[in-house]
């Protein structure tokens, strides 16, 4: 009945009704069916990082006789191949920049657009994997599966390549921040061993008030407070960097 055929392929195909009642009114999954000896592939275009949750659908049908047709695209295996031929090209593009990239960033929009990339052309071969094994005397099915084995292939390493990548480029810059760190840390407490040796002489040398500095100086005590100031400095200075040593965290 014309009520049960789907919306998505072509009226004009001759395939069996139960591949219209399986069909709904989405593309779904990358998939086949088989009936009464007709084969229809129900593949992805190749998806983008803008479009991940939107999936057109590209159909290709094998009729009983063995002649191929397909849509949207027309060319039947011809159309097959320049199918493939879409995901080859995003595969080779993403290979060249995760060879060019060098931040973190650069890795992460890599794999934004590599993450559905991977996914579909896995369930791709997956469904030209079942068609090899439905249809084994058609050697234009088992040379289009030889190549969407080696697609998925390629954009696998591609993908582990970048996720590797921006592993790596996180874990550098993690250890130049730790480096930053830890000489912060040291020059701080260079600083703090500083004050401690000067802040009993600054202390010694306020009880001399406002007074004149030509009176301070012809002063005969200031000596003795200077050299007081000195060893109470050098005392407390070996406190504070006794105490940063016994509170440095042990590795």
């Amino acid at each position: 009945m014309e009520t049960n055929r789907s919306r998505l392929m072509p009226r004009m195909w001759e395939v069996p009704d139960a591949f219209h009642r399986r069909l709904g009114d989405s593309a779904g999954r990358q998939r086949l069916m088989d009936e009464d000896g007709h084969l229809l592939l129900i593949l992805h275009e190749a998806p983008r990082a803008i479009d991940d949750a939107d999936r057109k659908a590209a159909f290709f049908w094998r009729d009983t006789n063995g002649t191929w047709k397909s849509s949207p695209e027309p060319g039947g295996v011809a159309a097959l191949k320049i199918h493939l031929e879409v995901y080859r090209t995003l595969i080779h593009d993403l290979d060249e920049r995760v060879e060019a990239a060098q931040s973190a960033q650069e890795y992460f929009e890599i794999l934004k657009e590599a993450t559905p990339l991977l996914r579909s052309t896995r369930h791709m071969m997956e469904v030209l994997q079942k068609a090899r094994e439905l249809r084994k005397d058609d050697r234009q099915i088992l040379l289009i599966r030889d190549e969407a084995s080696e697609l998925e292939r390629a954009i696998d390493l591609a993908h582990a390549d970048a996720k590797d990548g921006m592993e790596f480029v996180i874990a550098e810059n993690a250890a130049e921040q730790s480096e930053l760190s830890l000489r912060a840390t040291l020059e701080s407490r260079r600083l703090n061993r500083l004050v401690a040796f000067f802040f009993p002489l600054g202390t010694l040398i306020s009880l001399f008030g406002m007074n004149d500095p030509q009176e301070i100086l012809n002063n005969r005590s200031l000596i003795w407070v200077v050299i007081l100031g000195i060893v109470l400095g050098l005392v407390v200075g070996l406190a504070v960097g006794r105490g940063q040593k016994e509170g440095r965290p042990r590795e």
